[in-house]
């Protein structure tokens, strides 16, 4: 048996190494490199017994303007690139109520609306509603940048003596964002 020449072979392991198929590495790939993240979280929050409501003559409304700074913050709105808002409505009185939420900008003029017709209870009511902002929705991812006050239009449509037979009666609205911010781009 011959023994193979170790010169042979290293020249071999050599020419082999030199001639292989290589890329040229691309290190500007981090330039293109792009971090999305979600952030959810709750918006407002506001409860109303019956009691409240009767004493509320019908059919006048009422207004409550809440101030909602954070969309405003450069650390959202340069960042935001879509998302929703789920609004949640639960009515366990004996009242059938309209609400209006409209989304504001800081001088005051509306930017989006959503009107709420919630029926008396018993059985409760619970209404979720999500609104997408940003593409492909339809809505401009905008509106969510300026909105700076979030303004609720409550209407009692059924007088002020009926009493629910459940146990506390309240009408509850909840918002929650979700949002995707783009962290790195």
């Amino acid at each position: 048996m011959k023994k193979i020449n170790t010169h042979y072979l290293y020249y071999f392991i050599c020419l082999f190494f030199f001639s292989s198929c290589s890329d040229k590495q691309d290190f500007d790939q981090a330039k293109d490199l792009e971090i999305i993240t979600d952030v959810s979280g709750p918006i407002v929050y506001i409860e109303s017994t019956e009691a409240l409501i009767n004493s509320i003559p019908a059919p006048s409304f009422l207004t409550q303007n809440i101030n909602f700074d954070g969309f405003e913050t450069n650390l959202f709105s340069d960042k935001v690139i879509s998302g929703f808002i789920t609004f949640q409505i639960e009515n366990t009185t004996s009242k059938q109520v309209d609400l209006t939420v409209d989304l504001l900008d800081d001088a005051g003029n509306i930017l989006d609306t959503e009107f709420f017709s919630i029926n008396a209870s018993p059985p409760a009511v619970l209404i979720n509603r999500e609104i997408f902002y940003g593409s492909p929705s339809g809505r401009s991812i905008d509106i969510v940048k300026s909105t700076s006050s979030i303004l609720l239009s409550f209407v009692n449509n059924s007088g002020n003596t009926s009493v629910s037979n459940l146990p506390e009666p309240k009408v509850i609205f909840r918002s929650i964002g979700s949002f995707k911010l783009r962290v790195i781009e």
